[in-house]
């Protein structure tokens, strides 16, 4: 009866805990009817209404009866042709027929298709030594012909300098043709004509002619050839000004005239070498770039001003003041009339010499042989030496002569005071200078 009490007790715990269960997890059957309808309204908001669209029409599978199907068999690859290596090794021999069939067969088809580019003309090939008067015409008309329209001056330019250019080679017929016959030599006229056609001035024409005249009548393994037929091809994206400053380049920085020796040479110097190449002259850097472009100069990251130029070429005429009369007597007192000359600087002479070697060239013509005598003297002029500025030497050159100083300043401000000849530079300067004012310079130094 004690056990009673305690039984009822464990009971009410129990009838307790679960009602206390049910109230805060709920029914069973209820909340799994709950998760039910929550899902299925999310699977209908998810998916499309598949009611309201069409469904795919139903292709009904033909019917298939019980032959069998014959599939056809693809034919077998031909078996490569194997040539035989020997016999295409061997050389084949064709006749003049097969090539005369061949360009006829081309000739027909390009006919026959409608092609825009009708075969080409044959060359005109001479079956015998053709005049050479004929051979003149025909060289213009072959010329003329390569141009679209030509004006009638440009026909009788072409006209002239091609006559000029035969009869500047001064062959008899029959040599004459066979020269003028020879690609090169035909090439080297077809760039003549087309600079002095550009440029119809007496000065080109006659470059035009002494280039031809080298390239035709030299050998094609000598310099001199191969620089003339360069020049020509070069010649025609040139201009005048151009000409002009290779001119003075080499006449300034290749060669020296011992004339120099006062004020009064320098003056006829300068009418001669300088005025004539002074009126036109490229001042602009892409004159001196296309000049370096055609090969003719090498332009250099350092300035050499003019009067600097002038300080090497003549040393004891613009690097040295001179010395007095006085103090060349009391070393040598026998001096002929005409060997002394005035100084460029202040009241001082000097010798009439221009460096060093035609110093010694002027002591061996007065017959001065002692060394020490000569020694002496040569220190006592180069006992004032002068350093380069550019006012200084500016003011000397106007004293001079107008035109030096110009060339000084045109010089100074232009890219010809970085330029440096080439090989073919300094032989389109050498035709140039010769046919300007009729002085040949001597290249073969450098050739």
């Amino acid at each position: 009866m004690v056990i009673i009490p305690y039984i009822v007790l464990a009971a009410v715990a129990a009838l307790f805990f679960a009602v206390s269960y049910f109230i805060i997890c709920g029914f069973p059957m209820k909340r799994r009817k709950a998760e039910e309808m929550e899902n299925g309204v999310e699977e209908k908001k998810g998916l499309p209404d598949l009611e309201k669209e069409k469904k795919p029409p139903v292709h009904k599978a033909a019917p298939v009866d019980d032959a069998t199907r014959i599939i056809p068999v693809k034919p077998k690859r031909p078996a490569p042709v194997r040539f035989d290596e020997e016999e295409e090794e061997k050389t084949k021999v064709f006749t003049r027929k097969d090539f005369g069939e061949s360009k006829a067969r081309d000739a027909f088809s390009a006919a026959s298709t409608g092609s825009p580019f009708p075969p080409e003309k044959e060359p005109h090939v001479f079956t015998s030594a053709p005049d050479l008067t004929s051979l003149e015409e025909y060289f213009v008309r072959h010329f003329l012909n390569r141009y679209g329209a030509v004006s009638s001056t440009v026909e009788q330019d072409t006209r002239r300098v091609t006559q000029h250019l035969i009869e500047g080679l001064h062959m008899k017929n029959r040599e004459a043709v066979d020269t003028l016959t020879h690609i090169m030599v035909q090439e080297a006229m077809q760039n003549a004509q087309r600079t002095y056609v550009m440029m119809p001035t007496p000065t080109v024409l006659e470059m035009v002619t002494d280039a031809f005249s080298d390239v035709a009548r030299g050998s094609r393994s000598d310099t001199k050839t191969i620089l003339a037929y360069d020049a020509l091809k070069a010649m025609p994206r040139m201009e005048e000004s151009e000409f002009h400053a290779l001119a003075l380049l080499l006449i300034f920085h290749y060669s020296r005239n011992t004339d120099n020796v006062d004020a009064e040479h320098l003056r006829k110097y300068a009418e001669k070498y300088i005025t004539p190449f002074l009126y036109k002259l490229p001042d602009e850097y892409t004159g001196y770039q296309q000049l370096e472009y055609l090969h003719c100069v090498s332009l250099a990251n350092k300035d050499i001003p003019f009067g600097q130029v002038l300080h090497e070429s003549y040393p004891l005429i613009f690097a040295f003041r001179g010395c007095m009369k006085s103090e060349l007597a009391s070393v040598y007192s026998a001096w002929p009339e005409g060997t002394l000359v005035p100084s460029l600087y202040n009241s001082y002479i000097k010798p009439a010499a221009v460096d060093e070697s035609t110093l010694a060239g002027l002591f061996d013509d007065m017959g001065l042989d002692d060394e020490v005598t000569r020694r002496s003297i040569l220190a006592l002029v180069e006992s004032r030496p002068v350093n380069y500025d550019r006012k200084e030497m500016g003011y000397i050159l106007s004293k001079v002569s107008p035109d030096l100083e110009k060339l000084q300043n045109i010089w100074d401000n232009s890219m010809i005071r970085r330029s440096s000849l080439t090989l073919m530079g300094m032989y389109i300067a050498k035709i140039c200078i010769r046919e300007t004012i009729g002085e040949d310079f001597d290249l073969s130094h450098w050739m």
